[in-house]
């Protein structure tokens, strides 16, 4: 049980904002460099991977959907598009409410400076995020309609492949980039300052998170 935590996703990520909080706290100008270098390699492979997870999950998806995947399509996407409007309408509804009671400065003063970063390394990604939703679905819904086996098969391997990137490389490198993060912000001192705003707003988002789910599944239980 203490093993299955310990290697869980969400017990890494919560290890690596207090491990950041931690080392940015007392950190020297020496371990920041690290901390920026990190930050940034991190950032750089996280953002390249993403269009390519969007393109093997989504178009994959639509392609096994067959001869009525435009209809299905366009059913989800109607969905998707209400429940995201009722979405930001929702959290537009509770940020004028409780967003004013929390003391929120706009400007942090006495804000600590970071030192330089040691180098920059660019890996500007294949596309970006629209352009491989976009090629997902069109690849995903001309798949389905010429209902093409060897497309759908090369689809899947790409999703394989997808997979296992995000299982050797992404999850690795999170927490890291995590961490990284919040380092640099204790650092500053940009969270220390705005701890108790910071966990406010958090705290706020996951119940909205939970509210907003509750809404979806009761709506959809009542319409099947």
């Amino acid at each position: 049980m203490i093993k299955k935590i310990l290697s869980s996703l969400i017990f890494q990520l919560l290890l690596a904002v207090v491990a950041g909080l931690v080392i940015g706290s007392f950190a020297d100008a020496s371990v920041m460099k690290i901390a920026l270098a990190v930050k940034q390699v991190g950032g750089q492979v996280i953002f390249f991977l993403v269009p390519l997870i969007i393109f093997g999950f989504v178009s994959l998806s639509i392609a096994r959907l067959n001869s009525n995947a435009s209809k299905v399509l366009l059913f989800t996407f109607a969905l998707a598009y209400v429940s995201s409007i009722g979405a930001a309408f929702f959290g537009m509804a509770v940020g004028y409410e409780f967003l004013p009671q929390l003391s929120i400065t706009s400007q942090l003063q006495n804000l600590r400076e970071l030192p330089e970063l040691p180098f920059t390394l660019k890996i500007p990604p294949v596309m970006d995020v629209m352009t491989a939703l976009v090629l997902s679905i069109f690849v995903g819904l001309s798949a389905a309609w010429v209902k093409s086996k060897e497309i759908v098969n090369l689809l899947d391997s790409f999703q394989q492949m997808v997979i296992l990137l995000v299982q050797r490389i992404l999850l690795p490198v999170l927490p890291f980039f995590i961490a990284a993060n919040f380092s640099v912000l204790s650092y500053e001192g940009a969270i220390t300052t705005q701890l108790p705003v910071f966990a406010a707003v958090i705290l706020i988002a996951i119940v909205c998170h939970y509210v907003w789910l509750f809404v979806l599944y009761t709506a959809a239980s009542l319409y099947a």
